[in-house]
């Protein structure tokens, strides 16, 4: 199974990463503070297909959502919507509230014009960019304001994974292999120096994951998110692939690697056609005004 990651390779990996339950479970677990983690039912989190993100937020934000039940409030086991985000800018957003607030919002529309009862949203960023991302309260953007008008402003809170401030020896202390890997990928995503001489590091557990289909996709889906963010020429990467990993490892990611590049070279050719055709429909259609 080889995923596409053409030219949104963050947004493809993110999206593959989450789609595992036990990778979405295992980041709620490892990262939300206990009181948080302790309102949740972790065994109902199930995924939500359905598309929230306007083209307009896709360029700030992928988006991965599940809904998950409440521990019973006064015996009632309410439903959440827990939105996982992956910020696209290497820089925090000045006024991220704006954009989370919106997003909040066309869940909500969503299902009271689907005539379903609104349910509280859940809005985690994680954050890959190289500088801290400094939180703020959405009142603080206005300035100082009078006490009386405070509540017709209104706020609400983000919960942030921001990977810049954990060190690689906590991610790769997670529990669940995949999950610590993938973050390790994704911290380091710009930082192709560190990539090309940590590929030992990023894919030391390959051979283990090898032992279920899951695990192989995993390794092949992360080293395709590799080469696509590394932009290593083929031959230094086939050397480091030799030098670096195990035989069994060098199977997969050569055989895995061969195969991305005669399918990205069989999409080159492909949009090439469909371009000279679509020049020649224009010549031909210019010569049939003129």
């Amino acid at each position: 199974m080889i995923i596409s990651m053409k030219d949104y390779p963050h947004d493809e990996f993110f999206k593959y990463l989450f789609s595992l339950m036990p990778v979405a479970q295992a980041f709620l677990v490892e990262f939300l503070p206990d009181d948080l983690l302790s309102c949740f039912d972790l065994d109902t989190l199930v995924s939500d297909e359905t598309a929230y993100i306007t083209p307009e937020l896709a360029a700030m934000y992928s988006d991965k959502v599940f809904r998950c039940k409440l521990q019973p409030v006064r015996g009632k086991p309410f439903a959440v919507a827990i939105a996982f985000l992956l910020e696209h800018k290497s820089f925090a957003p000045q006024y991220p509230h704006f954009q989370l607030n919106e997003y909040r919002q066309r869940i909500w529309s969503s299902l009271v014009a689907n005539r379903q009862r609104p349910i509280a949203v859940l809005p985690i960023v994680l954050y890959h960019g190289r500088s801290k991302w400094t939180k703020r309260i959405l009142p603080s953007y206005f300035g100082p304001l009078p006490a009386s008008l405070r509540p017709y402003i209104g706020d609400f809170d983000y919960y942030l994974v921001d990977l810049s401030q954990l060190s690689d020896e906590r991610l790769l202390s997670l529990r669940l292999g995949f999950l610590g890997y993938g973050l390790l990928t994704m911290k380091h995503s710009q930082d192709k120096k560190y990539l090309e001489s940590q590929m030992k590091v990023i894919f030391e557990q390959g051979e283990a994951f090898l032992k279920t289909d899951e695990g192989r996709t995993f390794v092949e889906t992360l080293f395709v998110y590799y080469t696509r963010i590394t932009d290593l020429n083929e031959q230094v990467l086939k050397e480091k692939i030799i030098s670096t990993m195990t035989h069994d490892m060098q199977s997969l990611t050569l055989s895995t690697y061969d195969r991305a590049i005669a399918k990205g070279k069989l999409e080159g050719k492909l949009e090439g056609k469909l371009e000279g055709k679509l020049e020649q429909s224009i010549l031909f259609a210019k010569k049939l005004v003129t």
